[in-house]
């Protein structure tokens, strides 16, 4: 069973102020599973976007208010958000604080089709 090490993967800039590790996925041996760690600074935001899987987001720190189809959902530690497949979601930090969450794909290649 491999060990997977966040600081053996590269970190990407996905907008001004969020960075994503891709902890688990098709390039590191997994067939049908992705795992991302995703941090956010004060102000920044995870554009609206949708996946033709589902996904699930697990709110590790932070506060962040959370697009999932029309609505907007304020979201802590301990909550985790459910985007079904082809839902438009993301997320906004308005806090003053840094947040962070991990994401959770059904896939080892995940597909992401921006959206307003």
């Amino acid at each position: 069973m491999p060990i997977l090490n966040i600081d053996d993967v590269n970190e990407e800039e996905l907008s001004p102020g969020t960075r994503r590790w891709a902890i688990v996925d098709g390039t590191k041996g997994a067939d049908s599973l992705s795992v991302g760690d995703l941090t956010l600074a004060p102000g920044s935001k995870v554009a609206n976007h949708i996946h033709p899987t589902e996904e699930a987001m697990v709110i590790l720190e932070g506060e962040l208010d959370a697009v999932l189809g029309d609505d907007v959902i304020p979201v802590k530690p301990g909550q985790t958000v459910l985007a079904p497949a082809g839902v438009r979601h993301g997320f906004v930090n308005k806090s003053g604080a840094p947040a962070r969450l991990m994401a959770i794909f059904p896939t080892a290649t995940i597909e992401r089709t921006p959206v307003d």
